[in-house]
């Protein structure tokens, strides 16, 4: 398949796997390079093919659109981007431990009651809700 110089927004769209609401907001959010025909209409040069698939890789590594954004500036202004991305990383790994750590507690919390059910099936239920959810459930 020959690609041309220039795609519409469409066939960028299809050649991605994106939808073309997708690839609208990304360029009104500065993420595309993009230029515009006679016409008017957007014209995507190949490049924004490859932008397409960093901004995905990078959201799924935790990255929001304003930080793909910077780096995506970085890098076009002809620098590096890979020691700012590491910081990014490091932060974003930061967080996601702590994120760890909170859904391990709740685990540990939605195990006690799970087993408290399980030792009380039929217990008395005279609260605002539901015995499994207090805090501390009565015997």
């Amino acid at each position: 398949m020959t690609v041309p110089a220039a795609l519409p927004i469409g066939d960028l769209a299809a050649l991605t796997g994106e939808t073309v609401k997708s690839v609208r907001y990304w360029t009104d959010l500065g993420l595309l390079t993009v230029g515009r025909r006679p016409s008017g209409y957007r014209a995507y040069p190949i490049e924004a093919a490859e932008q397409i698939a960093f901004i995905r890789s990078a959201q799924a590594a935790g990255f929001r659109l304003k930080e793909i954004r910077r780096i995506l500036s970085i890098r076009q202004n002809g620098q590096k981007p890979c020691a700012q991305v590491k910081e990014d990383l490091e932060r974003h790994l930061g967080a996601v431990r702590v994120q760890i750590a909170q859904l391990q507690a709740l685990e540990a919390q939605l195990q006690a009651k799970v087993a408290w059910a399980d030792r009380h099936p039929e217990p008395d239920c005279h609260c605002a809700g539901c015995v499994y959810l207090e805090v501390t459930p009565r015997a």
